[in-house]
């Protein structure tokens, strides 16, 4: 069958592995990881991002393989999937971007005598203790991230849990943390 499969359309190739034949899905992402990571880090930049989206544009395209309804262009699918998986890294970026620039600018029109008041070991003991108020397994994951400084795919397959979640996981903890402690700084100022 395999040498077949590399004979065939990517009509039928798809139809195949929507049945569950596990060696079309090997034909597919033979055929098509490389031109998407391409596409991926052509637009990011980044190797591990571009890597980390073809990782997930697969793994969405293996779980969801029995409901998906792909017409007349299985690659035009894939090459959809990983834009829009994409733009949501770059549209996330730009959102953790906006907020520290926020907060830079919010500490910049403070007054730095106030600023200066700000004892160090304080804050760290502040951030420590919202850190372990933070759910059991964003605490983990987050502490993984930032203490070890270990990757998401690391964290992941430490943790037996997908790279998406390990990065719902940093993200969530970073937005928590940092409403927390901007509530923090405006109090104490």
């Amino acid at each position: 069958m395999s040498g077949q499969l590399s004979e065939w359309g990517e009509i039928e190739l798809f139809r195949q592995f929507q049945q569950g034949h596990a060696a079309a899905f090997e034909e597919i992402y033979r055929r098509f990881s490389a031109v998407l990571y391409q596409h991926a880090f052509k637009m990011l930049e980044n190797e591990a991002d571009a890597q980390d989206i073809i990782q997930d544009v697969f793994a969405n395209l293996w779980t969801k393989r029995a409901e998906l309804n792909i017409p007349d262009s299985p690659a035009a699918y894939l090459y959809v999937s990983t834009r829009n998986k994409v733009l949501n890294v770059i549209s996330g970026k730009r959102s953790y971007q906006h907020h520290l620039d926020h907060l830079k600018q919010f500490i910049s029109e403070t007054d730095s005598s106030t600023i200066e008041q700000l004892n160090e070991r304080e804050l760290l003991l502040c951030i420590e203790k919202e850190v372990q108020q933070l759910p059991a397994k964003m605490r983990e994951v987050f502490e993984l991230s930032r203490k070890a400084t270990l990757s998401h795919r690391e964290i992941a397959q430490q943790l037996e849990l997908s790279p998406e979640t390990v990065k719902k996981q940093v993200s969530n903890a970073v937005r928590i943390l940092k409403h927390k402690l901007v509530h923090f700084i405006f109090f104490l100022f």
